[in-house]
């Protein structure tokens, strides 16, 4: 038969079950808009797959063959905690298919068509999930991987890829690039340049027949294994199917035009009088039932040749390394915890979420230093805080094979209902300002990047602040050409509570510089910045504005590491705040979300600016003052004020983490009013307290300082 050009990119389709009388548009591939450039870049790769399917022609029969080859598996669950974190025994019977499916086990081989029944093919090839990890630990072969990466699944989407000669590694996402449910290379297509890319990714909705997943999608990953075993489509090289008749240059699956619904009558359209293998587990027909002989020779020959190192895969050393050919071992445990928010306030509640891998739980032990209860043995307990403070969290979890623990020091943040800063106010990150003045980091995804000082790449000083995505050191255990790629992460930033209630025409501004890692054209797809308020301790963030790439502009391409030397290389962003925010205690979020070929990020500069004045809401407490200031707990302090009503006040001093450490009412009169306020040494030592002044109408605050 005359060959087809091969196709080097290998893809899923994402098909919707549709009745089996009609043909439905394919969302198509995502990843064939690269052969042009791949191929640019290394000529050879077309050649070498045309090759090995030339000499799958005179490869030994298939039947001759006892020997099963046995290929250890690694499951990648990228995810956010959502329905996309899909369970193991999902997993687990997604395995059973796969093995049903390559050793002709299948119960509906007995729907073949009579045209293919004597070729359809045991390819004498099984999947097993891995008992070891790369280094030697125990493992069931699934983890699960934290990260917004489950949103756009790509190369870049494929997480601490484990070395792809000893493993088939395997990734699960929520949604797709280009609207595809998956899709996976061949091995001639990542032997050179794209080694990290290994692999498969598939959506989780098309794994197993249980879960999120249906018996309709449960035979997609079949479909991606043959192509990371080098089958092409039946129809040849285009993700077409019913445009035009193609090969894929294997004997025995005739000529095509490839099926997008299950038809199997009148299926001769490309040569009369020979039937087309609709049910060709490489087809799109979704009726899929049967791999052909010969296309057993092309996997089992791609199984024989050191490309992407698949001979490696079933060796005896390689099945004894990643403990496959012994019955699953029981591992402990391996524990880790979210919670349904980062931040609350004193008699604010969290609710503790267990994230396990590696085996089932039978005990679980939490301890809340600080909270109530301190400590659970509930799943997902939750735990009230009533004193401000940044708390630890330490869960234990135990099962027949032992106990692991996790304890994360500053995992709950109890903020105190006090401002730190009046607007305006400018912050530089000058003077270690960043690490005293309640600034607040979040790593979600806990990987290397995080907001922190960077010295020498300040605009107005010496630092600022700065995610340093750019990562290319080597890993000497996994792969000596694998590198760390940074970039698609997320990461959060909160300000100090600032009061605002005094402060008209408010605008928010920082300046920011970046760079990018791409050679090309960068459209900073997935390149963002949320920005959101909360007020007078709120458990709810409001979004001010979603910065888009568009409205970003970058410095530029750089090989190397990027950071700033120039200042009129920085670009301003500013927005006028709503009246809603001018509060007396409100903090800002800056949720950063990267793009694939992120170099550094970096901001300075944060200001609020706006005119100070008293307003009209401050009419019952003016020319408030306190004397002396600074002054000391032993002689205390004057406060004096002028109103103009007569009524009850409260006068409260919180220190700076904002615990209650004065407390007292007083009954004002119209006119100055003049009251010493007596502080007990005992309790007050040197520091910065704000002095908070409660009528019915309205509230101000005063800083003290004690020395």
């Amino acid at each position: 038969m005359k060959l087809a050009t091969p196709l080097f990119f290998t893809l899923l389709i994402a098909l919707m079950n549709v009745p089996k009388t009609y043909a439905q548009e394919q969302p198509g591939c995502g990843l064939h808009y690269k052969l042009t450039e791949l191929y640019a870049q290394y000529p050879g790769l077309e050649a070498d797959q045309h090759e090995l399917l030339e000499r799958s022609k005179h490869y030994s029969p298939s039947g001759d063959r006892e020997e099963i080859y046995i290929i250890p598996v690694v499951f990648h669950v990228i995810h956010e905690n959502g329905v996309e974190n899909i369970s193991d025994a999902q997993i687990m019977d997604q395995m059973a298919i796969l093995n049903r499916d390559f050793r002709k086990l299948n119960a509906d081989t007995s729907e073949i068509m009579d045209e293919f029944i004597g070729i359809a093919a045991d390819t004498k090839i099984e999947f097993r999930l891995a008992n070891t990890d790369p280094f030697g630990n125990c493992t069931n072969g699934i983890e699960h991987i934290y990260s917004h990466e489950t949103n756009n699944g790509d190369d870049y989407s494929k997480l601490n890829q484990w070395p792809r000669t000893r493993y088939l590694n395997v990734w699960i996402v929520k949604s797709m690039e280009d609207g595809v449910a998956g899709y996976a290379y061949y091995p001639s297509a990542v032997s050179t340049g794209l080694h990290y890319a290994d692999g498969i990714i598939i959506l989780n909705n098309f794994i197993g027949s249980i879960g999120t997943g249906t018996s309709f999608n449960s035979r997609a990953l079949t479909h991606e294994i043959g192509h990371w075993l080098s089958l092409p489509h039946v129809w040849g090289s285009t993700n077409s199917p019913g445009v035009a008749c193609g090969d894929d240059g294997i004997e025995d699956t005739p000529e095509t035009a490839g099926y997008s619904a299950c038809v199997l009558i009148d299926t001769d359209n490309c040569n009369a009088g020979i039937v087309e293998n609709v049910q060709n587990y490489m087809e799109y027909s979704y009726c899929s039932r049967m791999f052909t002989l010969d296309q057993q020779n092309v996997m089992n020959l791609t199984l024989e040749t050191p490309v992407s190192g698949r001979n490696n895969l079933h060796t005896e050393a390689n099945r004894t390394s990643t403990g496959i050919l012994d019955a699953p071992t029981l591992c402990t445990p391996l524990p880790d915890f979210y919670s349904n928010r980062e931040i609350v306030c004193p008699g604010g509640t969290i609710q503790y979420f267990p994230s396990i891998q590696r085996a089932n739980v039978d005990e679980y032990s939490w301890y809340f230093p600080g909270g109530t209860p301190t400590y659970s043995t509930d799943a997902s307990p939750i735990v009230s805080y009533d004193t401000p403070g940044i708390y630890p969290v330490e869960l234990t979890v135990t099962n027949a094979a032992g106990s692991e623990t996790i304890n994360k020091p500053s995992y709950a943040h109890i903020l105190g209902d006090y401002w730190k800063y009046e607007g305006p106010h400018s912050e530089n990150f000058e003077n270690d300002h960043f690490n005293t003045a309640g600034w607040y980091v979040f790593n979600p995804e806990n990987n290397a990047v995080k907001w922190d000082l960077v010295d020498n790449a300040g605009r107005s000083g010496n630092q600022c602040l700065g995610l340093e995505y750019f990562l290319a050191e080597p890993d000497p255990i996994l792969d000596a050409h694998y590198y760390e790629r940074q970039g698609g992460t997320k990461d959060i930033l909160i300000t100090p509570s600032f009061n605002l209630n005094n402060t008209s025409g408010a605008v928010l501004s920082f300046n920011y510089i970046f760079a990018t890692t791409s050679g090309g054209i960068f459209d900073g797809e997935g390149l963002g910045i949320r920005l959101s308020y909360r007020k007078n301790c709120s458990d709810n963030w409001t979004t001010l504005d979603n910065i888009i790439a568009d409205e970003l502009i970058s410095a530029g391409y750089y090989a190397e590491a990027f950071y700033p030397g120039n200042a009129a290389n920085w670009q301003t962003y500013s927005i006028s705040l709503p009246s809603g925010v001018n509060e007396t205690n409100v903090r800002f979020r800056l949720e950063f979300t990267a793009p694939d070929y992120m170099n550094n990020f970096f901001i300075d500069d944060f200001n609020i600016s706006g005119v100070l004045s008293t307003g009209d809401r401050q009419l019952d407490l003016q020319s408030i003052e306190l004397y002396p200031n600074p002054s000391n707990a032993e002689q205390g302090t004057t406060l004096s004020f002028y109103s103009p009503t007569n009524e009850t006040m409260d006068v409260s001093i919180y220190d700076v983490l904002g615990n209650l450490v004065y407390q007292s009412t007083l009954q004002t009169q119209i006119g100055t009013n003049s009251h010493l306020l007596l502080l007990n040494p005992s309790v007050l030592s040197r520091g910065v307290y704000n002095v908070v002044l409660t009528t019915e109408q309205n509230r101000a605050t005063k800083r003290l300082l004690l020395n």
